[in-house]
């Protein structure tokens, strides 16, 4: 793949980012001349193996090598069936493999499966019959230069600042097997030892940023690059184990989430979660590793049922001895169908990245809705704070746009990775410009979220990066997250540091979700700096949605067609259906766009144009070809990727669905301070609509009925709640949910009739939840429910 410009230079290390934490480390002195070291009497073989382990111990995999089972044909297998059976001919056959070839020389991250193969067979091989000397030297030699490569690359040269990101992490691993594998061999140990002391080191800072990112579980790259930096971290701490004795399992929490994280991040169909940079949303052989190592580490009979039963991976490895290695058939694969609701919720908090995930069930027809609302950590991430996908037996509420053919395409800057291509809240402000990398190109006015340093095509580098760098990074939060199992699920994110503070004084998302009829809940407040800012609550789906209520609709133009407060908006795909109850603002403009020409439209230019002034950016096209004739967009292209660029790779997408439509939902009046209601109503294909009534009138509320089962109401307050009231509709309904109150704090209830203003029909007192939500048995009563806040000196009195 070709670098861009910017990237060229970050690797040369001419980028000095503004927020560095320290100068650059000066240039390495040259190499001193090879001196043969001291022989080291080390316990071999030690790399993933050991002659006692609990888990990977040399008398259990001879056991299971007895018993019938076969390590792979190639060369760590060859050299693993040497070790288990004794039988020279597989160490004849590994070492005529290692005599007759050569690792490669030249090579970035993608190498490291190769020398970790490499790297394993001369631990394992290290008293075969046939390894003599002169071979063994020449191994040690090459596997040394491959580490040395990896270590003065500008992602290694300082350990302290090894990113926890999916091309660093596989560069780690490389020199980590590498110079584990050479430990105290004589004619490299005096050039190895001080660089596997770096490695050590470099390993160090991301097992620590990981307590920073996932300590218990997600990613932030997307599945994609999740799988690929996951394979090498288990790796990494499997071999410190064997090796060391020091078990980074058992400290950082991202191991043991490991599993976890593919029973929420996996949707009902097989595919993968949709977020950030995302080009292959299917299960692969990378994902074999990562689900193994979860199953021979943690025993996760979930992770064992997605790996033999789900039918949604490959059979064969991508690194196949591990196959054997890891393999533990003690393990029951549990259909997590059969489970219940305390052995595995139906939704899952992700803290670090942010990210929520929200289930009905665990079958293929079931609904899954991912909510993501934390800081941004790495270049894969996308400007997408508080955005929602929803999938129930299709995509109806989806992440568009596709990934890029190479990095910076003219789709990828201008909508791929915007908050355009998102479910979340633009406010345009005119004249709002975007830093893409070293500022090498003006990038489109979307509307949406900061980008505002080279440092986001970068990645955290530490936890001292993050502390010093906070402001940079912290762009949103999760406030609250309050389950009750098969009754409601409320979330609140604040992605206010998502915005310019020259455009958004504040923004929260609350969601709250029914699980039982699958109706979830969308509450926004917006508060511009200016009342001129134009605020778009966003929804993407495949097809063209019907648009009911209101006007009958006008073309603006641009793909779009008006409808003046438009009611309900429904999207489908597949045997699955969105009915979209718009609510708030009472007075709102509902724009359907897309279709061909105005898929990827981006409502802004470059140049500080007023909204409209934007245009469509289209896919790139997937089998490649010559560079666009538009002088501005080939211009764009070798920007980025330098004047020699005359065509186009084949694309990187791979069974993604991209989208094709979208509706903004704007104020009618401008305001600097919005509220904005939707009911999402999730459902098969064809099935009756539920009954969803509005509140009446509300203060400092806003809410729906859905029969029979809730009356939710929702805080509007942009600050903590005191009091407010709402009319609530005849409409039977099981049980009362307020969300949004302050958590913990102690509320009176009043319900007054119509027929006896002012004389309470029913009463209660009671403290909201930690998550700041109240529930109560409702019993389909109507009339005026007014809500207040018992401060603390009538809490005493009482």
């Amino acid at each position: 793949m070709r670098r861009s410009a910017f990237w060229a230079a970050a690797a040369l290390g001419s980028i000095v980012a503004p927020f560095a934490l320290r100068a650059a480390p000066p240039p390495a002195s040259p190499p001193a001349p090879s001196v043969a070291a001291p022989a080291v009497r080390l316990a071999r073989p030690h790399l993933l193996i050991a002659e006692r382990d609990p888990y990977s111990g040399l008398p259990a995999l001879r056991a299971r090598y007895a018993a019938g089972e076969r390590p792979s044909d190639d060369l760590p297998g060859w050299a693993l069936s040497y070790l288990l059976s004794g039988d020279e001919s597989f160490a004849a056959k590994a070492v005529a493999e290692l005599r007759a070839s050569h690792l490669p020389t030249r090579g970035g991250s993608n190498l490291y499966v190769d020398f970790l193969k490499w790297s394993l067979a001369f631990d394992w091989l290290s008293a075969a019959p046939g390894f003599d000397a002169a071979l063994k030297d020449r191994v040690a030699g090459e596997l040394v230069g491959g580490a040395q490569r990896m270590m003065a690359l500008q992602s290694l040269k300082d350990p302290a600042q090894a990113s926890y990101h999916n091309h660093t992490v596989r560069e780690l691993a490389l020199a980590v097997f590498d110079l584990a594998a050479v430990e105290g061999h004589p004619s490299v140990e005096a050039r190895a030892a001080p660089m596997r002391a770096a490695a050590s080191r470099a390993l160090d800072n991301i097992l620590e940023t990981t307590d920073l990112v996932d300590p218990e579980g997600a990613y932030h790259e997307s599945m994609d690059y999740m799988r690929i930096t996951w394979a090498p971290l288990a790796l990494m701490a499997e071999l410190r184990r064997t090796a060391t004795g020091d078990d980074p399992a058992r400290r950082y929490g991202v191991f043991r989430s490991m599993g976890p994280t593919y029973m929420y991040k996996v949707l009902p169909d097989g595919s993968t979660a949709r977020d950030d940079d995302n080009e292959f949303p299917h299960l692969d052989a990378v994902d074999d590793v990562v689900l193994g190592y979860a199953v021979h580490r943690f025993k996760d009979p979930f992770a064992a049922w997605m790996l033999q039963k789900s039918g949604w991976l490959p059979p064969a490895w991508r690194i196949p001895v591990l196959q054997f290695l890891w393999r533990d058939d003690t393990v029951e694969p549990r259909d997590p169908a059969q489970a219940t609701a305390a052995e595995l919720p139906h939704e899952r908090l992700f803290p670090g990245v942010g990210h929520v995930i929200l289930r009905d069930g665990w079958g293929p027809d079931a609904t899954w809705i991912e909510f993501s609302c934390g800081p941004y950590f790495a270049k894969h991430d996308h400007l997408d704070t508080s955005q929602f996908q929803i999938y129930h037996k299709g995509y109806l509420a989806l992440d568009t746009g596709a990934d890029y053919t190479e990095t910076e395409s003219p789709h990828y800057l201008n909508y791929y990775r915007r908050s355009v291509a998102h479910n979340t809240m633009l406010v345009y402000e005119p004249g709002e410009r975007f830093f893409w990398g070293e500022n090498l190109w003006p990038a489109a006015n979307d509307g949406g979220q900061r980008m505002d340093s080279s440092r986001f095509w970068n990645s955290v580098r530490s936890l001292e990066d993050w502390r010093r760098t906070r402001d940079l990074w912290d762009r949103g939060h999760i406030e609250a997250f309050d389950a009750v199992p098969d009754r409601y699920t409320y979330v609140r994110g604040d992605g206010t540091r998502a915005y310019q503070p020259s455009k958004v004084d504040r923004f929260l998302r609350d969601l709250l979700w029914l699980p039982r009829s699958r109706v979830l809940f969308v509450l926004d407040r917006v508060r511009s700096v200016d009342a001129s800012y134009r605020k778009a609550w966003l929804l993407h789906g495949v097809s063209q949605p019907t648009v009911e209520g209101g006007d009958p609709g006008r073309s603006i133009g641009q793909g779009g067609t008006s409808y003046t407060n438009a009611r309900l908006i429904t999207f489908t795909d597949g045997n699955g259906t969105l009915r979209v109850h718009s609510l708030l603002p009472s007075e709102r403009e509902v724009v359907a766009r897309g279709g061909p020409g105005w898929e990827f439209w981006t409502p802004g230019d470059e140049r500080g144009g007023a909204w409209g002034s934007g245009q469509d950016w289209p896919l790139d096209p997937p089998d490649g070809g010559p560079l666009p004739d538009d002088p501005y967009l080939k211009k764009m292209w070798k920007t980025f990727w330098g004047e020699d660029l005359e065509r186009l790779a084949p694309s990187n997408r791979r069974a993604v669905v991209p989208g094709g439509w979208r509706i903004e939902v704007t104020p009618r009046t401008p305001s600097r301070d919005d509220v904005f209601l939707h009911v999402l109503e999730i459902a098969d294909r064809g099935a009756a609509p539920l009954r969803i009534e509005p509140l009446v009138q509300g203060k400092g509320l806003a809410g729906a009925v859905v029969a029979a089962e809730a009356a939710v109401l929702l805080a509007t307050a942009f600050g903590p709640f005191e009091e407010g009231e709402a009319t609530l509709p005849d409409v039977p309904s099981a049980s009362l949910v307020v969300a949004g109150l302050v958590p913990g704090a102690l509320y009176d209830v009043q319900l007054t009739s119509g027929f006896a203003p002012g004389a309470p029909v029913w009463r209660l007192q009671t403290e909201a939840s930690d998550g700041g939500v109240l529930q109560a048995p409702w019993n389909g009563k109507d009339g005026r429910l007014r809500l207040r806040r018992v401060t603390s000196g009538e809490r005493s009195v009482r």
